[in-house]
């Protein structure tokens, strides 16, 4: 291949496709990339395929077509000509399944299963999904930014407020899909942790936060994804799309990443040569221009073995997903069959019950009343958009148990007499866009406030349909029942019904906290106003920075209930074979099967270092028979103690005790489970020379260590209290050169054993 071919193929060619032209060393496949995480986003998929057909009607028409593809009643004569044209084609172009595509529940909601398995199979069900529609990439498989400003439009794409639960879980989303022969992505690397100015912003994060909390769900999915995407922002003061430490250093040298870095979509803003040499390997959307990268070669800004890495990475990615297709054995019912089973799974283990004051689970004689909208919207707005018409309803899916005439709407008079009245609460929110503030909609605030002046016998169930976390706005005494089902996919409506019947016992758990208040929220005096956004909160978002505040939350971290009543007998906590184990006895106290998701927490005694008073390293989600118990046990690897230190450029374990914590209802209920000792942590952090004089200074027996050898060597001991005064952070090798010298300073520190 010639130096333009390689160029060339680094550079698109249509906005969702690479490869598909002739180079000097023959024809290179094309490869289709296509959103998402969801579903097959048509918006991409319809305008990129079959532009043709639509050449004789306007683009205002197309745009009506694709967004009502299936709501054929909002289009006109024409549009419907158009879109029976393209329908015909589309059935054709997947291989004769005519069958809508799946919708399937974005992040936020498989991070509430903590559920590794459901995650997977949602994976599997992508991957055939996206076979089905010719797809060899499928973008935001996952999207793993962490979730930390609740207000941001694509909070309900990402997994977590949590690090740990992130990485836990979005590696098995990539294993899903490319287990069906497609390529995942993750995006968006690294930090697009909100949508304002997400082009230019300017994120001032420290390096300390970057390594704990933004990077390891990255580094996790890098094992097995094969691409990964870069995201819009700078991150102090570098684009993430022309940054070496970022892509160099960090992805590939650090974490071992062989996969293709590509563009998000127009995220390179500068010269496509520079950004080549600081490790991107793809650029979209094509068709981009592919002359700076030849130039650059040729002034030696763009060495040619780095243009021939990315080139190879390319044509690796093509050679092994170009073509790929649905098995000839997928029929329709099949298909459908398949998607239908993994989005009603994952919307049932993920749906979270907040509340439940009596009334649930419902009889099969009970009435309902929906105030409001009878039905959730699935997705949020912008690539993890899907128009399907698979969607399941919640009013008809009640109605076929307790029969249409038990189904009612805005009966005031039923309700007062003790129907369940449900409100459906829904908030759209947008990639492009932030949220203004956390609040619910005006009308359904006031409907509630009506509901329970006029209550008698009814009871309010409340469903929370909505991005992330809303401020109830001190609602909460007025509702019987709460639930967050965030965007439940195409399967939402009939697995909230089959909760609210007990067909289904839930067992979801917040994997972001809900805040009394959008004031209370740890990043809220962060929000950027320009194009500079300072991540003040540090290493303490989310529970992290209500539990360093001491800060009560109307639902916090971790948090769900169950139809099941759990309690944990005894807890303990262990090391062995260079593992922590964390053991507890789950009792089920009811009559009603049901899963519980165990918690552990572990909380480092009097670190050297400011960190969080308990983080989430463990957890394990089992059923529990009816009136049994299980010991369940969650191992943990001491690894996952360390902090990263700045000083010394990479993560370090503190010796001394740690203590452990359990948990089955979030991070407010924490039971103690015994502690474990680290008795051989880094070196670097181990009692000695390395030691700041204030921290020496707190211990007896190490200042009087010091103070003999200031007199056996004739050094003014005055020097280290004066230091111990003014400079504290001094260490002491910085103060005392000749460290070696200290004997019985040494043999003290060798003996002591932090707590």
């Amino acid at each position: 291949m010639t130096v333009a071919d390689k160029a060339r193929l680094l550079c698109g060619t249509t906005a969702f496709s690479i490869g598909g032209f002739e180079s000097a060393a023959g024809f290179i496949p094309e490869l289709n990339m296509q959103d998402g995480g969801t579903g097959i986003n048509y918006e991409h998929l319809l305008m990129h395929e079959f532009t043709d057909v639509s050449k004789d009607y306007g683009f205002g028409e197309l745009y009506n077509v694709i967004h009502y593809f299936y709501e054929t009643e909002r289009l006109t004569k024409r549009e419907k000509e158009l879109r029976d044209k393209i329908d015909v084609l589309l059935t054709d172009y997947k291989g004769g399944i005519d069958v809508a595509p799946g919708c399937y529940p974005p992040g936020i909601l498989l991070g509430s299963t903590w559920d590794p398995e459901v995650v997977y199979e949602t994976g599997r069900a992508l991957g055939m999904e996206a076979l089905v529609y010719r797809v060899g990439v499928l973008l935001g498989t996952p999207n793993v930014n962490i979730l930390r400003e609740p207000v941001c439009g694509r909070f309900f794409e990402g997994y977590s407020e949590d690090p740990f639960l992130a990485k836990s879980l979005a590696p098995e989303m990539c294993r899903g899909v490319e287990d069906m022969g497609v390529a995942s992505d993750v995006k968006h690397f690294a930090c697009n942790n909100l949508e304002i100015n997400r082009n230019f912003i300017n994120e001032l994060i420290r390096m300390r936060t970057l390594r704990e909390i933004y990077f390891p769900a990255f580094e996790a999915c890098s094992k097995v994804a094969s691409t990964l995407m870069t995201a819009y922002p700078m991150i102090n003061g570098r684009k993430c799309t022309d940054n070496p430490w970022l892509l160099k250093d960090v992805l590939r040298k650090e974490w071992g990443y062989e996969g293709v870095t590509v563009t998000d979509w127009s995220a390179c803003t500068g010269k496509t040569g520079d950004s080549a040499a600081s490790g991107q390997d793809l650029f979209m959307p094509g068709p981009w221009d592919p002359s700076d990268i030849v130039k650059a070669v040729e002034d030696g800004r763009l060495p040619l073995k780095d243009l021939d890495g990315a080139a190879l990475r390319v044509l690796k990615l093509i050679d092994r997903f170009a073509g790929g297709k649905a098995p000839s054995e997928l029929t329709a019912g099949k298909y459908k069959k398949a998607g239908d089973k993994a989005a009603y799974k994952a919307a049932c283990e993920g749906i979270v019950m907040l509340k439940n004051k009596g009334g649930l689970p419902l009889k099969n004689t009970a009435k309902v009343v929906f105030f409001g909208p009878d039905r959730f919207r699935d997705y949020g707005t912008g690539s993890a958009q899907v128009f399907t018409d698979r969607t399941t309803v919640l009013s008809s899916e009640l109605g076929s148990v307790l029969g249409s005439g038990n189904v009612l709407y805005k009966d005031r008079e039923a309700f007062r007499k003790g129907a369940t009245a449900i409100v459906i609460e829904t908030i759209e929110s947008a990639e492009g866009a932030d949220r203004p503030d956390l609040k619910m909609n005006k009308e359904t605030v006031s409907l509630i406030k009506k509901l329970a002046k006029d209550k008698g016998k009814g009871r309010i169930c409340l469903i929370l349909n909505v991005p992330g976390p809303v401020d109830l706005e001190g609602l909460e005494e007025h509702l019987n029942s709460v639930f967050a089902v965030f965007y439940p996919g195409m399967m939402g409506g009939k697995a909230m019904a089959d909760i609210l019947f007990g067909k289904v016992n839930p067992s979801g758990a917040l994997p972001c906290t809900f805040p009394r208040s959008y004031k209370d929220t740890p990043a809220y005096l962060c929000y950027p106003d320009s194009l500079t956004c300072t991540y003040g909160e540090d290493i303490y978002v989310g529970y992290r920075g209500y539990a360093k505040r001491d800060m009560k939350v109307l639902y916090p971290f971790g948090y769900g209930l169950s139809y099941s009543k759990f309690e944990i007998d005894g807890a303990s906590s262990y090391m062995r074979g260079g593992k922590i184990s964390v053991t507890a006895d789950i009792s089920n106290k009811s009559r009603i099967d049901g899963k519980a998701v165990l918690q552990v927490y572990v909380s480092k005694k009097k670190p050297l270092t400011p960190r969080a008073p308990f983080e989430l390293k463990g957890f394990k989600k089992e059923l529990i028979k009816a009136g049994s118990s299980r010991k369940l046990t969650v191992t943990i690897d001491p690894g996952e103690l360390s902090y990263f230190d700045e000083e010394y450029g990479k993560f370090l374990l503190e010796e001394g005790r740690y203590d452990i914590f359990v948990s089955l209802t979030g991070a407010e209920t924490l039971i103690p489970a015994g502690n474990i000792t680290v008795r051989d942590g880094s070196e670097e952090l181990k009692c000695g020379a390395n030691w700041p004089c204030g921290l020496i200074a707190q211990y007896k027996e190490l200042t009087d260590a010091l103070r003999k050898d200031s007199e056996a060597l004739g050094l003014p001991f005055a020097g280290f209290e004066v230091t111990v005064r003014y400079s504290p952070y001094t260490k002491l090798r910085e103060l005392v050169k000749e460290t070696d010298k200290l004997v019985n300073f040494k043999k003290a520190a060798g003996k002591f054993r932090p707590e």
